[in-house]
């Protein structure tokens, strides 16, 4: 197999390996969420669709399943007066979307949604001190919704060094056993391919980790 198309398969194999674990993790918070929805347990129910939705996949369908159990605890929660609830479970909601966005916004739609029930709860909330409860109307609305569109996105270049450095470190150490080890335990160990792409995937890793450290 030529170096290219070995390289392919295993950004490929590192890929789908990625994709498989998040799939996975995410259906599991998904079900468990719904477990503790029909026994009630609604607060806990959340944090699991919250959880959910951190484990985004394009395309994939669970995340706005889960966005909307989100929406409608919250809007069960108004309806008994749960105030606190509510407002749990739309920042649940925003959070679990804006914790994903990196070259691209998912859930837009779900984000303003949750911003728009958030500042009428914050303006409605007898107990809120902030904004100023004094200033008209008006002006606390814009100041809260000036609060919660203010967002610190990830920086995209160190996003990409993320990826990166991720299919580098897995894929160079696959590529290390599957050169370095031999299938026939007669034959001897590869060490100068194995201390290559051993030294390849430790500066993926070092990549990895600081891009998420940068990101």
């Amino acid at each position: 197999m030529s170096v290219t198309r070995l390289a392919i398969a295993l950004a490929v194999f590192c890929s789908l390996v990625v994709m498989a674990r998040v799939g996975a993790t995410g259906l599991s918070e998904f079900r468990t969420g719904q477990q503790l929805e029909n026994a009630g347990n609604l607060h806990e129910a959340a944090i699991h669709y919250g959880r959910a939705i951190h484990m985004y996949l394009p395309l994939s369908p669970l995340p706005a399943r889960a966005a909307e159990r989100l929406l409608s605890l919250a809007q069960t929660a108004e309806a008994r007066g749960q105030r606190d609830e509510a407002r749990f479970c739309y920042e649940e909601l925003r959070s679990g979307f804006l914790a994903v966005r990196s070259f691209y916004q998912p859930g837009s739609s779900y984000i303003d949604t949750a911003q728009l029930a958030l500042t009428e709860l914050m303006l409605s909330d007898p107990r809120g001190s902030w904004p100023d409860r004094s200033l008209p109307a008006a002006e606390r609305q814009a100041v809260i919704t000036a609060a919660l569109d203010k967002r610190e996105d990830p920086n995209r270049f160190w996003v990409l060094v993320m990826g990166i450095g991720y299919l580098i470190w897995l894929g160079a150490a696959a590529a290390a056993i599957w050169r370095g080890l031999p299938s026939d335990s007669k034959q001897p160990i590869a060490w100068k391919s194995l201390t290559q792409m051993g030294a390849i995937s430790l500066t993926g890793y070092l990549c990895w980790l600081l891009g998420v450290a940068l990101a």
